[in-house]
């Protein structure tokens, strides 16, 4: 045995640890309000932030303390700080840095880890709608700071052209709409345009359509991506984070290229990764290869499904693209994101 691994895994696992319950300060500081409160102001005392949020003296200490240990928090003559650079991650929803939706996914899939791991011995998955409203919530609180802020203005952008068309007017399909975020920017920014949001969620399309209320030109329909109509077609379809997750990914991408009109596009974005796991060996790989057993690969799985999984990679995209018929799948790398690659698809 090498002493030396050994005390160096001992410190991995620590930091693994130590991450997970972090998380978990995290989570009970987000759903406080202390996170905010932390982010709004230049930081206080114990009993001062204890004062002004309401929240228990002594449980605020030891949250405190341990955001402090794990350098998220900063702390100097009693007085604990949240650095506004730290603060765009954990307190400001509006900012596409802001990660706390992880808070609440991480909390549902760890949930079901009695059913994933039933599933690993003997088979099958856990359903998508095993996870619960919290999983709902963050991904919807994940991806609608990025959308909001970089869909129109950046990701349709790199498209040559598309956003003249969208101005004149042309029907568009978000498939896997979740809960609209995506669908409504396209509909507000393009208001000479139709933009029709699918999903299989019934919760999530309620919460689309009351935040679509108004909208003229959007609207919000139950459907898999098999079930998305091909006729009269779309002259652009998007899809955020979606086709990994689909049950039939190649049946998926040959419906949507179906879907497409002549001239029409198809913008995917899915997570940045090699096909390759000598590629992916990094905390970026863990990650994917994390979330993808404990939700995207289970969830396909319980349906009968591939489990393609989260970190399917470039590589795979293109041969997949291939095989349903696409004339071209082209990375668009001008669009820089460290989790996130986009490519443009064309029947």
């Amino acid at each position: 045995m090498d002493r030396i691994k050994i005390d160096a895994f001992l410190d991995r696992f620590v930091e693994f640890a130590s991450g997970t319950t972090t998380i978990g300060l995290l989570a009970i500081a987000d759903r406080t309000g202390l996170s905010r409160w932390l982010g709004a102001q230049d930081g206080g005392t114990v009993d001062e932030i204890a004062t002004a949020t309401g929240l228990d003296r002594r449980y605020l200490l030891e949250i405190l303390s341990g955001l402090t240990a794990a350098g998220v928090v900063e702390h100097q003559d009693g007085v604990f700080t949240l650095p506004p650079e730290h603060a765009l991650f954990v307190a400001d929803e509006t900012n596409p840095y802001f990660m706390g939706g992880w808070l609440d996914m991480l909390p549902a899939v760890f949930g079901q880890l009695g059913a994933i791991s039933h599933a690993a011995v003997n088979g099958g998955g856990v359903p998508f709608s095993d996870f619960g409203p919290e999983l709902i919530k963050g991904l919807d609180r994940g991806n609608t700071p990025s959308q909001r802020v970089f869909l129109t203005s950046k990701w349709l952008a790199a498209v040559p052209g598309l956003v003249d068309r969208l101005e004149s007017g042309i029907r568009v399909a978000d498939i896997g709409c979740g809960s609209g975020t995506a669908a409504i920017e396209m509909a507000t920014a393009f208001p000479e345009s139709i933009v029709v949001g699918f999903d299989i969620s019934d919760e999530s399309l309620t919460l689309a359509r009351e935040r679509a209320a108004g909208l003229a030109n959007a609207r919000f329909e139950r459907a898999g991506v098999q079930e998305v109509p091909v006729e009269p077609g779309f002259d652009l379809i998007t899809t955020f984070d979606v086709i990994h997750d689909l049950v039939d990914p190649l049946g998926g991408l040959t419906r949507i290229r179906e879907a497409l009109r002549p001239h029409g596009v198809y913008l995917m974005m899915e997570p940045a990764a090699s096909s390759s796991l000598d590629d992916n060996l990094d905390p970026r790989g863990a990650l994917l290869y994390g979330i993808s057993t404990l939700h995207c690969m289970t969830q396909s799985l319980a349906e009968g499904g591939v489990g393609l999984g989260a970190a399917w990679g470039a590589q795979r995209a293109a041969e997949t693209a291939d095989q349903a018929g696409f004339g071209s799948i082209q990375p668009l790398d001008e669009i820089s994101n460290r989790f996130s690659a986009f490519y443009l698809l064309r029947p």
